[in-house]
């Protein structure tokens, strides 16, 4: 296994931003038969795209009100109200998606990609220049925050206010942070149901890429929009991160000692690393424009082996790049198209 970008000591841990059905298709098709979408710019030849099919319909979330619960940043709150929730990711609107809680989001970033939070009735930029007073302002019920460090304190500030709120720890597991969502909301009995149907999809992802035999292998999931919308590579806490070392695969962030999707690379690091695989969300080529913006993003990338082999996925944003339920299928999905390779 290949130690990553920290061969030569060029990256260095840096805290950022991030939170069914049990069939997969990793058919090289870009229609939303894979479980993507229609992509805007074409693949080049030998690129993937590729996911899986979920459905959580079976799952019904009733919430037990109020819920007394500790958050990522241990905090003791009593969730009293969530017909009015606020949404900070598109991991915590997915997972509320999937538990039927959907229409109980009110408001998500404006830069979501997830569809239970681009169809929130409203949106709100959030940065350091921007504060938290217009999120006060749309007198929601509930904040649900998903990165204790970057919404620690806004948490703090809405229950100040008198508004409830929450802030899921980025760093645990998958299957932990769709359970705390569901707590936060009352609804722990389906939290953990769901749960169960992400671990169980993961298992089976693990035993495919074994009998593989290409569990040798490393990956970089690489991103267009880390911290500030730069260029990053993902690293410990992200759901890809997780996804690629439960397949028992290398991932290069987690050798290099990245946390969250971090800006902290060089070109000679990545060389260094010489991923064999290169993973990415629908969102991400897309912001790219194709190929050319890929290579502009990441020069030396071309000359890895997964950039001369063409071993490059591009996967729906859902199952790679947030802590969506839908994690489980992309696992599947990703283990089987690594199985095909040469």
């Amino acid at each position: 296994m290949r130690t990553g970008l920290s061969l030569i000591g060029a990256v260095c841990a840096l805290a950022l931003a991030g939170c069914g059905g049990t069939g997969s298709d990793t058919k090289n098709t870009s229609a939303e038969a894979n479980g993507g979408s229609e992509l805007s710019v074409p693949l080049p030849e030998g690129w993937s795209q590729i996911g899986g099919e979920s459905d959580f319909s079976a799952i019904e979330a009733e919430p037990e009100l109020p819920a007394k619960v500790t958050d990522g940043t241990g905090t003791e709150v009593e969730v009293k109200d969530v017909d009015k929730i606020i949404v900070a990711g598109d991991g915590v609107a997915s997972t509320l998606g999937a538990l039927g809680l959907a229409d109980n989001i009110a408001a998500a970033p404006e830069d979501a990609v997830s569809p239970e939070a681009k169809d929130a009735p409203e949106h709100f930029e959030f940065g350091k220049s921007t504060g938290v007073e217009g999120l006060l302002a749309m007198d929601g019920t509930l904040f649900i925050g998903d990165n204790t460090k970057r919404h620690g304190d806004v948490a703090g500030q809405f229950r100040d206010a008198g508004t409830d709120a929450v802030v899921m720890d980025d760093q645990q597991s998958q299957g932990d942070k769709l359970k705390a969502v569901a707590s936060y909301v009352g609804a722990e009995e389906a939290g953990e149901e769901l749960a169960k149907t992400v671990d169980d999809q993961l298992s089976d992802a693990a035993k495919t890429a074994e009998n593989s035999g290409q569990t040798d292998l490393s990956i970089i999931e690489v991103t267009a929009s880390g911290a500030g919308g730069q260029n990053a590579v993902a690293g410990t806490g992200t759901p890809g991160n997780e996804m690629i070392e439960t397949l028992g695969y290398t991932s290069v962030g987690a050798e290099s000692k990245l946390r969250g999707y971090s800006r902290e690379f060089s070109n000679e690091g990545i060389v260094a690393s010489a991923p064999d695989v290169i993973v990415m969300a629908e969102s991400d080529y897309e912001k790219w424009g194709g190929e050319d913006g890929l290579w502009k993003a990441f020069p030396t990338l071309q000359q890895t082996p997964a950039g001369q082999n063409s071993a490059i996925f591009v996967m729906p944003d859902a199952q790679l790049k947030y802590s969506s339920p839908e994690i489980g299928v992309g696992a599947q999905a990703l283990a089987e198209a690594v199985a095909k390779l040469k």
